[in-house]
């Protein structure tokens, strides 16, 4: 199959067919999935010379990042790189799909059988988004959220609170909830 070299208008509808591709083929009826959930694409944003946003889908909640012009940097399968995002460094590891090419991504959660609907786990995946280009200094307790290796969520804490934890959304994403 023939994918672009960068994609210069949002991929969303391309990420999206891609995934629910694998949703209703590869994945389907794996004890992984979640029945409640379906592949959708949140928040995707051009940041640099990328494209970057949540994935959802039934197994996992993941940042995708795709390229946006000649000039994004091309990597190879299994590749790693960090990006400075407002809130922090995030790490990607390069993959491939037949239909989208070659992509980076960064495992946030997996198994996501603790979401009871879409609803529920499109609104981690906005706030997701949002605290990664929220500056340190404007989030509550002044933490970073930094994913120091793909698939594990690792907390800068510039300050420590000594307030007992609400146990909020906000705080699991943060890591403040152990």
């Amino acid at each position: 199959m023939t994918f672009p070299a960068f994609y210069s208008n949002s991929p969303a509808e391309q990420i999206t067919q891609a995934f629910r591709q694998i949703e209703q083929n590869q994945m389907q009826g794996l004890p992984v999935c979640n029945e409640l959930l379906t592949t959708e694409v949140i928040g995707l944003t051009r940041f640099n010379e990328c494209w970057v946003g949540a994935l959802i889908t039934p197994w996992t909640l993941q940042l995708i990042m795709l390229p946006a012009s000649a000039e994004a940097e091309q990597l190879e399968e299994g590749d790693h790189r960090a990006y400075e995002f407002p809130q922090g460094k995030v790490v990607f590891m390069t993959t491939e799909n037949d239909a989208l090419g070659p992509y980076q991504s960064c495992g946030l959660m997996s198994p996501l059988h603790s979401f009871e609907s879409q609803e529920q786990i499109r609104q981690t995946a906005t706030e997701v988004m949002e605290l990664m280009f929220q500056p340190p200094a404007e989030s509550e307790e002044k933490q970073s959220v930094q994913v120091a290796m793909p698939g594990r969520l690792d907390i800068d804490r510039e300050a420590k609170s000594s307030e007992k934890k609400s146990g909020t959304r906000r705080d699991f994403l943060r890591g403040a909830l152990k």
